[in-house]
C-alpha cells in the first residue's frame, strides 16, 4: 500500500493533535499514513504533547524548543530532509486542518488520473476555512481558487483565495493553477526531494518560491475541484504565541532580518536582482524557464505586472497570441500596492466633506482614485483616527505619486499631501 507522509510543521500549535486525530479518523486506510512533524514547542503550553504517539511507527517527530525556531521554511526543510524516507507521496500542510471522508484515497486517485492525462502533477492551493470553535458548522463548502492580488514593493506576490470563476460544480477533475500554497500541496516523494525547502526563506515569499521552483523542475500545478481538506488560520486562539509574536518579544530583529533576507533571495531566484546569495540546491529547475512560467501564468516579475487574463482569474495557461516578445511585454498591466496612511498632521482641517486618494502618473494624470467619506472620514475628523488601509490596483500607466487631497465645506479643494512611489 502506497504511503503518504503528512508534512506538519507545528509552532506552539493547539490544533496539532486534533489535526492528527481527524486525519486518522477520516482516512480510508489510516495504516498508510506517516506523520512527519517538526514540533516547535513551549514546555508551558502542554496542548501539543505527542507522547501518546511516540511508540507508533507511523510517527516521526522532530522536537525543537520554540526559542530555536528559524521560520516556517526552516521547519519544513527539517521534515523533508530528516523525516521523509521512502513514502510514495507527500502531503504538505500546516498543522490546523480537518479532512473529508476517504481523503487519502481521493487524493491518490486524482493524482493518478492526472498522470494518465500526461501530466506530472502537484495538487495544491488555498484550502477552504473551518473554525475549530464552531466545527463542523463553519466549514466552507466550496473549493477556492488562488488569485494574484498584487505585487508587493519588495517583489513577492500577494496571493489570496477567491471563488472559482464560473463556479466549480461543473468541474470534473483538478484544474490548472498558477500558484501552490504553503499549507496544502500533494505530490510524489520525488517532488519533495527535487524541490527542497530553502531554510533561508523565513516566511515571506515561501509560496512563490515553491511555485516557481516546482514549475521549472517540470511539475504541473493543479487546484482541487472539490473540497478535500479544510484549513484554519487560528489567529484568535494563538494570539501572542505565533512565531513573529515570540520573536518580537525578544526584540532582536530576527523577524524583520529573516524576512528581508528571504525577499532578497526571492528577487534573485526570479532573476530580478543579483544579491550575491548562494542558491545552490534551492534554485530554479532546468526543465522549464522562468520565462516559460511568466507566459504560462501571465506574470512579469521584473516589471511587477500582470496580464488582464490573469487578473480576471481565468484558468492557466494564458493564451499566447503574440508575434514578438515586444508585443508580449506590452500586454501587461502595472501592479501597484500602497499602504494608505492619512494622519491629522497631513490634513489638519476639521470641516472636510471628503478626501480624494489619487494615484498620478508622471504627467499628473490620475491613474486610479477614490473618495474617503462616511464613517472613516467621521472618525478621522472627530477622533483623529488615521485612515489606514491597503490599496491595490492594476493600470496601463505606472503611477509615480500618491495624492491625499481634502475637500472642505468652507474652502473647497484645500490641504493636499503627496507621497512619491
Amino acid at each position: 500500500m502506497e504511503k503518504i507522509l503528512i508534512h506538519l510543521p507545528a509552532y506552539r500549535e493547539p490544533e496539532l493533535i486534533p489535526t492528527i486525530e481527524n486525519a486518522l479518523k477520516e482516512a480510508k486506510y489510516p495504516e498508510r499514513l506517516v506523520f512527519g512533524i517538526c514540533r516547535q514547542y513551549c514546555e508551558d503550553d502542554g496542548f501539543d504533547n505527542l507522547d501518546k504517539y511516540r511508540d507508533d511507527s507511523r510517527f516521526k517527530i522532530y522536537d525543537m524548543p520554540y526559542e530555536k525556531a528559524k521560520g516556517l521554511a526552516y521547519a519544513r526543510s527539517i521534515i523533508n530532509d530528516k523525516l521523509l524516507d521512502d513514502e510514495e507521496f507527500v502531503l504538505q500542510l500546516d498543522s490546523h486542518h480537518r479532512f473529508t471522508k476517504d481523503w487519502d484515497e481521493t487524493l491518490i486517485g486524482w493524482y493518478y488520473d492526472l498522470k494518465k492525462d500526461g501530466y506530472n502533477p502537484i495538487i495544491g492551493g488555498y484550502l477552504p476555512y473551518y473554525d475549530p470553535f464552531n466545527d463542523p458548522a463553519s466549514r466552507v463548502k466550496e473549493p477556492w481558487f488562488s488569485e494574484a492580488a498584487c505585487f508587493y514593493p519588495f517583489g513577492t506576490i500577494f496571493i489570496r483565495p477567491t471563488s472559482v470563476k464560473g463556479g466549480w460544480k461543473h468541474l470534473e477533475k483538478p484544474y490548472p493553477a498558477r500558484f501552490l500554497s504553503g499549507h496544502f500541496a500533494f505530490g510524489p516523494n520525488k517532488w519533495a526531494k527535487d524541490v527542497k525547502h530553502d531554510p533561508n526563506i523565513f516566511f515571506a515569499g515561501e509560496e512563490i518560491n515553491l511555485t516557481i521552483r516546482s514549475f521549472t523542475h517540470g511539475y504541473d500545478l493543479f487546484h482541487p475541484h472539490r473540497v478535500i481538506i479544510w484549513h484554519a488560520t487560528m489567529r484568535e486562539e494563538r494570539a501572542g504565541k505565533l512565531v513573529w509574536d515570540d520573536q518580537s518579544k525578544r526584540n532582536d530583529g530576527t523577524w524583520w532580518k529573516g524576512n528581508n533576507t528571504a525577499r532578497s533571495r526571492i528577487r534573485q531566484l526570479l532573476r530580478v536582482e543579483d544579491n550575491g546569495h548562494d542558491l545552490t540546491g534551492y534554485d530554479i529547475g532546468s526543465v522549464r524557464s522562468i520565462r516559460d512560467y511568466e507566459k504560462y501564468a501571465g506574470i512579469h516579475f521584473k516589471n511587477k505586472s500582470f496580464q488582464q487574463y490573469t487578473k480576471d482569474n481565468f484558468f492557466a495557461p494564458n493564451p499566447y497570441t503574440f508575434n514578438t516578445e515586444k508585443e508580449w511585454e506590452e500586454s501587461f498591466l502595472h501592479s501597484t500596492y500602497h499602504l494608505v496612511n492619512i494622519t491629522k498632521d497631513m490634513l489638519p482641517g476639521d470641516d472636510y466633506k471628503s478626501i480624494l486618494v489619487a494615484f498620478d502618473d508622471e504627467n499628473g494624470v490620475s491613474v486610479d482614485s477614490e473618495y474617503i467619506d462616511g464613517d472613516r472620514l467621521s472618525l478621522f475628523l472627530t477622533a483623529g483616527k488615521p485612515i489606514h488601509y491597503e490599496k491595490m490596483f492594476t493600470s496601463d500607466k505606472r503611477p509615480v505619486r500618491a495624492v491625499y487631497w481634502a475637500i472642505s465645506e468652507s474652502k473647497g479643494w484645500s490641504e493636499r499631501h503627496e507621497i512619491s512611489l
